[in-house]
């Protein structure tokens, strides 16, 4: 039995550990798993890093409840979470089954469930205020590596990009795969010359939200020391105030307005709150009331003043963030049960999009939306139900901090601090890559900045805290203060995307994690007991999770994203042939994955164009990988707009077949307009189509569509930004000639 409870702790030990280096790995670099560009270099690496952890995090999760259903003393603490995973789960499964690219639908319903199964995992090991300061004294000493590099892009690298963009524009573009003078040049020229201060994140405004995170998990630590400042020496609040303005210079490096109202809202209510505590708990359901009435009818009159007025209040920001969930809410009446799927919307939202809107998005910039619009009703149900129970529940049944040693402290900051130095030091460069060099002295000026700097400055600060041990010593972490965190991170993303960077997410339910283990008195749950059967079920869920992960994700994902990078390299030296080939390989690695076909089609025209005008096989071969690539992916445009051009180089190539493949192009133009209406690229091609048929009546309404989209994106340009040039999203030359050809269409058929 004793044997038994010291293998119990060290599983606990070792969970609670890989936890956190999982937390403090993904908030150091830019994860999105969504991003599969042929152009960009590493991107598919990227991926499968990303899945990879995922997969890691939910098999260790199971793993410790198998063990845990198997041992003799094994303890099952309820979290309040389960309800929320039980139904998210079912909406992913539902989604996925609906969703049109299915491989896409498959990795964001794996990290999304892997969070929340690491979460309730983390609640049953979280079970001393030691775990829980550690746990929050990583997000917090990664908030200060993020600061480092938050002031490396203010003080110079955001200025070197800049030069490098001027230097070479060209080769620039070309590896980022966007066209010269295109309107995607231009937006990319916009993002740029923002300077926009992001630290790991893909943006400023994940960053300042995960700043709002880190101050909140810092002000819980040692915010109750300050409310004793009289009676402790002045001493022990100098770390904690260099801490916390440290996080906050950071916060306003990022100059994110969502993040930083949000932070002054979840301050002012948490000063409230430990202010007038007394008062409020004597009237909590009438404020809880009062409060809820207050946010409805926030929300209402916000949604009645963008209905009158076509935008939000607000800037550019505001008013295309209203073009979003316009889109969405149409999105979401038609999808309504099922979702189009995780990481789907970006493909769906092509078909809602108002015609003047000036770009694309992959998110709808509210994660109420996001979760409604990918999961349906039921996947928002458990998301919201997993966050909020645990919450409703510390209000209702918080524990008593249980005595411990003091001395558990240091040795747990130990272990946790060098485990996590260590997977920055050697597995985050996997992650964040850079050229390689033969110059020893850049090669170690790069290692000291990129690599070796954030995690001297994440082991310095947990080393700092270990050592001043009465800078946090209160007996348990403020409750208020990381719910008031919660708060400020669901207000920001109400207009914002962050909460869906992993390394966020992760981090936001590793604290909903730790509110509902101050709800739980662990010296009194029961003991599950041992049972042979459940040993033998639990061992054989694991086992069949297991190779479902590895057959499923890791194996296709790694296989396809070794063959698509090598195809990269056939490209760039001009070995189309081979580079095909590798593509080939990859759509046969994974049967849910649209991107290999898609690539490979593209590869195939392009070396048509390029090298080989008069081979037809190509091209019979480009339609082959693009009707792969549309059987995967039915709602992706792109992949039917490509295929048009296949089937108009081949109506170009075989005289005696002209007729054909010019039907076939126009049919294949017919079904990308539905999935995007409001492009008036895709519409002029339509209509110079149905010219060629002869279908003039068709051709003058698609002319006129692609003419009419263009002039109301030209309004929308002018209205925000006034005073400046009107940069064409479809193209002088090609506006000028759907215009002429309009006018000359119209007078035929009026004579």
């Amino acid at each position: 039995m004793e044997n038994n409870q010291i293998t119990k702790n060290r599983g606990t030990k070792v969970f609670f550990v890989l936890f956190v280096c999982i937390i403090s790995l993904r908030l150091s670099f830019a994860e999105n798993f969504a991003i599969e560009s042929f152009s960009i270099e590493g991107v598919f690496y990227d991926n499968f890093i990303s899945i990879f952890l995922s997969a890691i995090l939910l098999l260790s999760a199971v793993i410790w409840f198998a063990a845990a259903a198997g041992s003799h003393n094994g303890r099952y603490k309820y979290t309040g979470i389960e309800p929320g995973l039980f139904l998210f789960v079912i909406a992913a499964v539902i989604s996925t089954y609906f969703a049109s690219n299915q491989r896409a639908a498959m990795n964001d319903a794996l990290t999304i469930t892997a969070i929340i199964c690491g979460a309730i995992v983390l609640c049953q090991v979280l079970d001393s205020e030691t775990k829980r300061k550690v746990l929050l004294l990583a997000i917090i000493a990664v908030g200060i590596a993020n600061v480092y590099q938050c002031i490396e892009q203010f003080a110079g690298s955001n200025t070197m990009l800049i030069e490098q963009y001027e230097a070479e524009p060209e080769l620039q573009l070309q590896a980022l795969g966007i066209e010269p003078g295109s309107f995607k040049h231009m937006l990319y020229e916009h993002r740029l010359y923002s300077k926009d201060i992001k630290g790991f994140f893909t943006t400023g405004n994940s960053a300042g939200c995960f700043f709002n995170l880190a101050i909140f998990s810092a002000i819980a630590v040692f915010g109750r020391g300050f409310q004793n400042f009289r009676k402790r020496p002045l001493k022990t609040f100098i770390l904690p105030t260099i801490i916390l303005l440290i996080l906050f210079s950071g916060l306003l490096l990022t100059a994110s307005k969502g993040a930083l109202i949000s932070f002054v809202l979840a301050l002012f209510i948490l000063l409230i709150s430990s202010g007038f505590a007394n008062h409020l708990k004597a009237h909590k359901k009438f404020i809880f009331s009062a409060a809820a009435v207050i946010f409805s009818a926030g929300i209402f009159l916000m949604v009645f003043y963008g209905l009158k007025h076509d935008k939000l209040p607000g800037g550019n920001s505001m008013l295309v963030r209203w073009q979003y969930w316009v889109a969405s809410a149409a999105m979401i009446t038609d999808h309504f049960f099922t979702g189009v799927g995780g990481g789907n919307f970006g493909t769906f939202y092509t078909q809602y999009k108002i015609p003047e809107g000036l770009e694309t998005v992959r998110d709808p910039h509210c994660f109420v939306l996001n979760i409604l619009s990918s999961y349906g009703i039921i996947g928002l149900a458990g998301f919201c139900c997993g966050l909020f129970v645990p919450i409703i529940r510390a209000f209702k049944y918080h524990k008593p901090a249980r005595s411990e040693d003091k001395n558990d402290f240091a040795a747990v900051v130990k272990i946790c601090g060098i485990s996590a130095i260590l997977v920055l030091l050697f597995l985050r460069p996997l992650a964040v890559r850079t050229e390689l060099t033969r110059d020893i002295f850049v090669a170690f000026y790069i290692f000291a900045v990129m690599y070796a700097a954030p995690a001297f400055l994440f082991g310095t600060t947990l080393w700092l805290c270990a050592r001043n041990k009465k800078s946090c010593d209160e007996p348990c972490v403020w409750t208020a203060a990381l719910i008031c965190g919660i708060f400020a991170v669901l207000l920001h993303n109400l207009i914002d995307f962050a909460i869906f960077e992993p390394g966020i997410m992760t981090a936001l339910w590793a604290i909903i994690a730790l509110i509902a283990s101050q709800t739980i008195n662990y010296d009194s749950a029961e003991k599950t007991g041992f049972s042979p059967f459940r040993a033998m079920a639990a061992a054989g869920i694991a086992a069949g999770l297991a190779v479902l992960l590895l057959t499923q994700y890791i194996i296709p994902t790694g296989k396809i994203a070794v063959k698509i990078e090598a195809a990269k390299w056939f490209s760039v030296y001009g070995n189309l042939q081979e580079a095909s080939e590798s593509l080939s390989s990859a759509t046969d690695d994974d049967k849910f994955n649209p991107t290999p076909p898609a690539i490979n089609g593209i590869t195939l025209l392009h070396s048509f164009k390029t090298y080989m005008p008069e081979n037809q096989d190509i091209l019979l071969q480009a339609e082959k990988a693009f009707l792969a690539a549309i059987q995967r992916n039915p709602a992706d445009f792109t992949n039917y707009e490509r295929l048009a051009e296949v089937y108009q180089s081949l109506a170009e190539t075989q005289p005696q077949e002209h007729l054909l493949w010019s039907q076939k192009a126009f049919e294949a133009l017919e079904q990308a307009v539905k999935l995007y209406p409001g492009s008036a690229d895709i519409h002029l091609a339509l209509a110079s189509a149905a010219h060629r048929l002869d279908k003039i009546n068709y051709a003058v309404e698609h002319y006129r569509q692609a003419v009419a989209i263009e002039d109301a994106y030209r309004e929308q340009f002018k209205i925000m930004y006034p005073g400046r040039e009107v940069f064409s999203r479809l193209g002088e030359i090609k506006y000028k000639f759907a215009k002429d050809r309009l006018e000359q269409l119209t007078q035929k058929k009026e004579q």
